[in-house]
């Protein structure tokens, strides 16, 4: 799994100087955030359809666990680009790219609590996969939700053209996996 991630990850990294991309930085700050996006909803379908005894790491769970941290890992390389081509390592210039994108420039810190959670929630996970099989149902509609949130205004907020298309599909393919897990799980109950 690792390796394929990896192979990707190259290709993601040597495609915009392959295809003689106008801006390679831009290109690269895009490409690794599709291929952490393509990650995410592997694991988020994965976790949607897990039953509760297959959120311990084997099977589909360790699958899950494998797609949501690599995910996570293509999204702080996505960070990094950006930080370097976008904003040149200056907090204050992604707080004005934020400003002009969003209107809020505080904005920037939610885009932090994001890191900070999504890296809490990958830890967790392989530190203590059982505590996190079992952990109170509320605090994953919590972390997901906001995740979904964040996601869901960088790809179809504030973004057009065929990422804001990937985005709403994205986002439909997950309502339809959601709709099928509570079909399932309602019809099961007496």
């Amino acid at each position: 799994m690792a390796a394929l991630w990896l192979v990707l990850l190259a290709a993601t990294l040597a495609a915009p100087f392959v295809l003689d991309a106008d801006d390679p930085g831009d290109a690269l700050v895009r490409y690794t955030v599709r291929l952490s996006l393509a990650y995410y909803t592997a694991a988020a379908t994965l976790m949607l359809l897990l039953r509760p005894e297959e959120w311990r790491p084997a099977g589909r769970g360790r699958l899950a666990r494998w797609c949501w941290s690599l995910a996570w890992a293509a999204y702080l390389v996505h960070l990094a680009l950006a930080f370097h081509f976008a904003h040149h390592w200056s907090h204050a210039d992604a707080m004005e790219h934020t400003e002009r994108r969003s209107g809020f420039g505080p904005g920037i810190f939610l885009s932090h609590l994001f890191t900070l959670a999504w890296t809490a929630d990958v830890l967790g996970w392989w530190l203590r996969p059982a505590g996190h099989a079992t952990r109170p149902r509320w605090l994953d509609w919590a972390l997901h939700g906001f995740m979904a949130f964040i996601i869901f205004n960088a790809t179809v907020v504030y973004e057009d053209g065929p990422i804001r298309w990937a985005g709403l599909l994205l986002f439909a393919e997950l309502a339809a996996v959601a709709a099928y897990r509570w079909r399932r799980n309602t019809s099961r109950r007496p």
